[in-house]
């Protein structure tokens, strides 16, 4: 299950306790990567540029549902690969590049790229549950 980020997860409990949270993402960024970022944000790598030159790609969330969920509403689209590499992870920014981790997941399964290959997450895929 994806989950927020040990960035998020601070922002949150030091505004529970009277501290402001940081400002929103002016936007959302997806990364791609080979292995676990993890929460902290010190783990995994990334694997977006062997795939798209360009670095990640922006998203957009819709508002939560009832269960708590937002989801991404438009195609994030990585377009064809550049070069071939596995990917296992995902992880959403709010920057193009470094930036902050805001939250991050597992693919359902682990996925060689080839060069050429589409890469994309189709409207929905992307999700994040607040529990």
């Amino acid at each position: 299950m994806p989950g927020f980020s040990d960035y998020v997860e601070n922002a949150t409990l030091n505004w529970l306790r009277g501290t402001a949270m940081p400002t929103a993402p002016a936007g959302m960024f997806v990364g791609l990567f080979s292995s676990d970022p993890t929460d902290a944000a010190t783990g995994g790598t990334e694997v977006t540029t062997t795939i798209r030159a360009a670095g990640r790609p922006s998203a957009t969330f819709g508002a939560p549902n009832a269960a708590g969920t937002i989801a991404n509403t438009a195609l994030v689209d990585f377009g064809s690969a550049a070069a071939p590499a596995t990917v296992s992870h995902y992880a959403v920014f709010d920057a193009a590049s470094g930036g902050n981790k805001l939250f991050s997941g597992a693919l359902t399964a682990s996925k060689s790229v080839s060069a050429g290959d589409p890469v994309s997450f189709a409207i929905g895929a992307l999700t994040l549950t607040s529990d």
